[in-house]
């Protein structure tokens, strides 16, 4: 009798461990969540409005153009994910091209917002916070651009996932607002809500923990940390 690996036998047999979802499962699953986080910032932003209603006053043309553009970029992260799970790559590539376009909106808008809200409201750690955001989303947007013409779809979806949850930073901090929590609460939410959400995904999606998302949350947080350092300094 051939005898099999005890690792093996256990791998084999790990009933712990999801099947692998198919690239179509994967990616209908990545929708719905991109799904709920436009849900998620669209109730927070509302909950803000109906709380504190004088703070709508800050919300100028720019501010508007930039919040359409975040909405209709993480609307786009769930289209994408619908339409690549519906076997439609040809128009999935061609949207792939329009965010570029996207992604320039919504970095120029957010820099110049950041600094200005910044000085306006004499808060410069809000001006490093939002930056930080952009510090994490835009290499690993280029890093999923760079992923997808390698063919590593599961890599490339997970990198727009992280980089769309570095955004989310602002969302939590109009929920903390409205509580009545300290703003800091906001940032300490970000790294354990973003490592949650994009495990709980990956697991689903393949079963395991990959070095490639490893890598892309162990960069996540390091900005994080970063950021945190320069705030320290600045107000130590």
């Amino acid at each position: 009798m051939i005898g099999i690996p005890s690792g093996l036998y256990a791998y084999a047999f790990d009933t712990s461990r999801p099947a692998p979802m198919s690239a179509k499962q994967a990616n209908r699953l990545l929708g719905h969540i991109a799904v709920g986080l436009v849900v998620f910032t669209v109730i927070a932003f509302a909950l803000k409005v109906v709380v504190h209603p004088e703070r709508a006053a800050r919300y100028t043309p720019l501010v508007v153009f930039h919040a359409g553009a975040m909405l209709a970029w993480m609307s786009m992260l769930a289209s994408q994910a619908y339409l690549a799970s519906a076997g439609r790559m040809n128009l999935h590539r061609r949207f792939g091209t329009v965010s570029l376009g996207l992604v320039a909106a919504i970095t120029v808008s957010g820099m110049i917002i950041s600094v200005n809200l910044g000085q306006e409201i004499g808060r410069t750690e809000v001006t490093i916070v939002n930056i930080a955001a952009f510090v994490t989303f835009i290499p690993l947007y280029l890093a999923a651009i760079v992923l997808a013409r390698r063919h590593n779809m599961h890599a490339h979806r997970m990198a727009m996932l992280i980089g769309t949850l570095a955004f989310m930073t602002p969302v939590y901090a109009r929920v903390t607002d409205v509580l009545g929590l300290p703003s800091p609460v906001s940032i300490g939410l970000q790294p354990p809500l973003t490592i949650l959400i994009a495990l709980g995904y990956e697991w689903a999606a393949i079963g395991r923990i990959s070095h490639a998302v490893a890598g892309m949350l162990a960069f996540s947080i390091a900005v994080v940390l970063a950021m945190v350092a320069i705030l320290a300094i600045w107000f130590l």
